[in-house]
């Protein structure tokens, strides 16, 4: 049996609350409401504020870990360093170099160290639908969200992570090249990003983010072999175009099928391969398989971005 903790929003807490008790040998002991912002947390049984990673952790062997802020920054690393094992999502970590010190402490500790996805997003229907996931020879990652009614776009970082973990996940291989560029619309910060990821295996990504658009779409387009398929995240239609041999001049060289597919709750997913990795080998993970390599590659866009920023005035 492991003892758990959870550890961010109010609904965060509930969301993960539901998906543990699909899992088997785990028990929740403990609970804590942060607002990202203060340096501290709320224990959701007894209502005491709690300051001190230490008193979190005295009840568990395990820590989900959802929101960001200084005290979840701060008791992340107090995890590693008292040995239990930590799940948490990208956002919680805020720049490279912190990323690395995990790492290095959860080498050190020789712990589990999983990092989630940021999004609600899950592909694993996707994969399944694939003919074949390893001849993906292109991918086109159209992501558009309009403007917020408040006025604001979205926060480029969260919508590129969600979208790299996607490309991540259909092309598991080393980025070998990236290009990259953004505009500025509304603020100081990109809106809109172009970009091209080339990777070892041959596969290239064409990726644009806008973010300032006038209609929601959030598209991807894949190549495999001699087919293209079309899958919207929006209204769950997946369409594939194979190009086929005709003997009958008569008949068309391609042929359209529309394709359905159960989608799967990503989190049940994440944190049963994370317990699964704890009963299994309660010992640290190689670096390609914790999770951080969306975060990392997010970064290293990002600084071309930054690099090649244009004003829009």
């Amino acid at each position: 049996m492991i003892n758990v903790g959870i550890v961010g929003s109010f609904s965060a807490i509930k969301r993960h609350t539901n998906a543990l008790s699909k899992i088997q040998d785990i028990r929740i002991t403990g609970r804590w409401i942060s607002s990202g912002v203060q340096d501290s947390a709320l224990d959701t049984d007894t209502g005491i504020s709690c300051s001190e990673p230490d008193i979190v952790l005295e009840k568990v062997d395990a820590l989900i870990l959802t929101d960001a802020g200084n005290f979840c920054n701060r008791l992340a690393i107090a995890v590693l360093r008292k040995a239990r094992h930590l799940f948490l999502y990208p956002l919680v970590v805020r720049s490279v170099n912190e990323a690395s010190q995990l790492i290095k402490l959860a080498r050190e500790a020789n712990v589990i160290l999983k990092c989630g996805r940021t999004g609600n997003i899950s592909i694993l229907g996707l994969i399944k639908a694939l003919p074949d996931i390893h001849g993906i020879s292109m991918i086109e990652l159209q992501h558009y969200s309009k403007i917020s009614e408040a006025g604001k776009p979205y926060n480029i970082s969260e919508a590129l992570l969600s979208d790299i973990e996607i490309i991540n996940n259909l092309i598991q291989a080393r980025i070998i090249s990236i290009k990259a560029k953004g505009l500025c619309m509304l603020s100081s910060q990109p809106e809109i990003i172009n970009a091209r990821l080339e990777f070892d295996n041959g596969c290239a990504v064409n990726y644009n983010c806008n973010l300032v658009a006038a209609h929601n779409e959030f598209m991807i387009t894949i190549v495999v072999k001699n087919k293209i398929l079309k899958y919207n995240f929006i209204t769950n239609e997946f369409t594939g175009w194979y190009l086929q041999r005709t003997i009958n001049q008569s008949e068309s060289p391609i042929f359209v099928e529309s394709i359905h597919f159960e989608q799967t709750d990503p989190l049940w997913v994440d944190l049963s391969d994370f317990f699964n990795l704890i009963h299994s080998c309660p010992a640290f993970l190689p670096i390609n398989d914790n999770g951080f390599e969306s975060y990392v590659l997010t970064d290293r866009i990002l600084e071309k971005v930054m690099k090649t920023l244009v004003q829009c005035v």
